[in-house]
């Protein structure tokens, strides 16, 4: 019980860190150390395929884009820009994390040793179990949040890109028509 309370403090400060960092890159490594300790969560629940996949897919692939992202949507960034553009919402986040806070304090102290006892089926977490979500009836599902991130990915790159100048493109023409 005491290697739970840890690793769900470690989740919380991950996840705490990942919305109170200042730098994306340092938001992106707080997110990383809450995907590894989910991932812990998951062998702990006997579900080894979905820590594997955890580690694998969201702290390797996704976070690999996200770095990426984050790198090409600040390259090339002026630094006289004002610092803080949310300076009205950041109270109001505040107090509206408060009384999310303090409502489920209330809920928590309420219902103090109430809990969800559902049967969980009989292939949960393993290989077959996952397989057969995966590539069951709900796959086109999968394949649009893949085609999502692609789609994605591509539109930072040309949203990015350098743009060329005019002359450099008739220079171009004249050089194609001399030779």
């Amino acid at each position: 019980m005491i290697g739970f309370i840890i690793l769900a403090i470690i989740a919380l400060v991950g996840g705490f860190g990942v919305i109170v960092a200042r730098q994306p890159v340092h938001s992106a490594l707080f997110l990383i150390l809450n995907i590894l300790s989910l991932a812990i969560f998951y062998i702990l629940l006997s579900a080894e395929f979905m820590a594997a996949a955890q580690v694998i897919v969201y702290a390797g692939a996704i976070m690999v884009l996200f770095l990426f992202v984050v790198t090409l949507l600040t390259a090339g960034k002026d630094d006289r820009e004002p610092k803080d553009k949310l300076v009205g919402q950041r109270g109001w986040a505040l107090i509206l994390a408060v009384l999310m806070g303090g409502g489920l304090a209330v809920l928590a102290v309420k219902y103090p040793s109430q809990s969800i006892n559902l049967a969980l089926p009989h292939n949960f977490g393993n290989l077959h179990g996952m397989g057969a979500i995966l590539w069951g009836p709900d796959f086109i599902y999968l394949a649009a949040v893949a085609l999502m991130l692609l789609t994605a990915a591509v539109g930072v790159l040309v949203l990015n890109r350098p743009r060329r100048e005019q002359k450099t493109r008739t220079r171009w023409k004249e050089e194609g028509e001399s030779s």
